[in-house]
């Protein structure tokens, strides 16, 4: 591993323990230290939220102790000889607050730390400059640009981020065709919802959290439709409570190696890590069997990462059905610490028709018989060729047709009714140089 992976990032997302200790440490033992610290952090809070309330008080007893004591020996000695009763009372108050400073600076460290940083030790609230002074924002920006950019910018971690699906159960039913993984799709939500009512009577007896990981492996050809069974299983995570946030963290085996070993093992602990709280999706994640010692570092990473926080994120791999076996008899880790493996098979030529039907209507527009008819023959033709993409083909195919389609319009061919619907003479049958043979 990298020196420090763990302070490679301090904003946006991400965590830097350390600092917060060394912080700590610099106002122990100053109430009034503790107090500029703890005021700063309570801003951070809704001020209806019983943490704020919490952490007020605590700010209160904290500023009390010397007050209350600094004010009664000062009335003491203003109405001495004759030292009232009160004064007697402050001093006492003031000196038991003094004597539980432990306690109190014990609670103050917890909870500054669960102010600052999430329970995946990544940094909370400090994305808002303007609650920062000066110095923590160039602090901030050094440490973020120096570390965290050299090795992955948060631009590209940002483009990364797609959101589950809203309503997995409908987005499910709603896939063309696909009927072996949408059968086993059913049975890995109803696992899930069988799993979190079980744990809900676990845990009311037991009071043990007994989540199992969930992490899965997917194989098949490119455009089976992988990714978006993906973003629907982070639906199905997100609905049955094993993940805290419906997001789809989405990327490919190459991206995750970097130039040398270290900065590859880092590169896949800050991904892993923003993915926390939700999904993480590695197309293409043969990749990383390219012999090289980048690509062992980022899967010994991987490995290391669902065990340590099994709890904490899903993981799914996705790739060629070939190739996904050899990563998987790579390294004896990876096949126990999956528990799905879901197989795409490519699409038959009736449901690419379907498929294509549904992409032009999403257009605006509809097929006619013929034209259909053209469709299937090309399609055919196409599923034959090295470069056969399932339903990526179709997506070219159609924006092929539509090309077509707005050239005779334009050349007056079509007019009327059939300006709003692809007719046989848009759809050509004849493979395109470009898709290859």
């Amino acid at each position: 591993m990298v020196a420090g992976p763990s302070n490679i990032l301090s904003y946006n997302g991400t965590y830097d323990a350390g600092t917060f200790f060394k912080r700590a440490d610099m106002v122990r033992g100053s109430s009034f230290g503790a107090f500029w610290d703890l005021q700063k952090y309570c801003r951070m809070l809704r001020r209806e939220s019983v943490k704020y309330i919490r952490n007020v008080c605590l700010l209160i007893l904290f500023v009390a102790s010397p007050l209350l004591m600094i004010g009664g020996v000062l009335l003491a000695l203003y109405r001495y000889p004759e030292i009232p009763f009160y004064a007697w009372i402050m001093m006492g108050i003031g000196f038991s607050l003094k004597i539980a400073n432990k306690p109190l600076e014990r609670a103050f460290n917890r909870n500054m730390e669960s102010m600052e940083y999430d329970e995946y030790g990544r940094r909370k609230g400090m994305e808002d400059y303007s609650s920062m002074s000066r110095k923590e924002r160039l602090q901030v920006d050094k440490q973020k640009l120096a570390e965290m950019e050299r090795i992955v910018s948060s631009s590209a971690l940002k483009r990364m981020q797609h959101p589950g699906e809203k309503d997995p159960d409908g987005a499910m039913n709603g896939l063309v065709g696909m009927e072996p993984v949408k059968k086993q799709m059913k049975m890995m939500a109803a696992r899930m919802e069988y799993d979190r009512e079980n744990q809900k009577k676990k845990k009311k007896k037991s009071g043990a959290d007994t989540a199992s990981s969930r992490h899965m492996m997917f194989f098949g050809s490119p455009g089976t439709g992988k990714t978006t069974v993906a973003r629907i299983m982070t639906g199905f995570l997100y609905k049955n409570k094993f993940i805290k946030e419906n997001k789809c963290l989405e990327t490919d085996g190459n991206f995750l190696k970097a130039s040398t070993t270290a900065d590859t093992a880092a590169k896949t602990e800050i991904v892993v890590r923003q993915a926390f709280g939700g999904v993480l999706f590695i197309d293409e994640a043969y990749a990383l069997l390219s012999g090289d010692a980048a690509g062992e570092a980022a899967i010994a990473t991987l490995i290391k990462q669902m065990e340590d926080n099994r709890d904490k994120f899903v993981l799914i791999l996705a790739g060629y059905t070939d190739e996904m076996n050899r990563l998987v008899n790579s390294n004896p880790g990876f096949a126990s610490r999956f528990k799905d493996y879901v197989r795409f098979p490519d699409y038959t030529v009736d449901e690419m028709c379907d498929i294509f039907s549904y992409m032009v209507n999403q257009k605006g527009l509809c097929v006619d018989g013929e034209a259909m008819e053209h469709f299937r023959v090309r399609i055919a033709k196409e599923k034959k060729g090295k470069h056969f993409g399932n339903a990526r083909t179709v997506r070219n195919v159609m924006e092929e047709c539509i090309d077509h389609h707005a050239v005779h319009i334009k050349d007056g061919k079509l007019n009327g009714a059939d300006r709003y619907k692809l007719v046989g003479m848009d759809v050509s049958e004849n493979v395109s140089e470009y898709f290859g043979k």
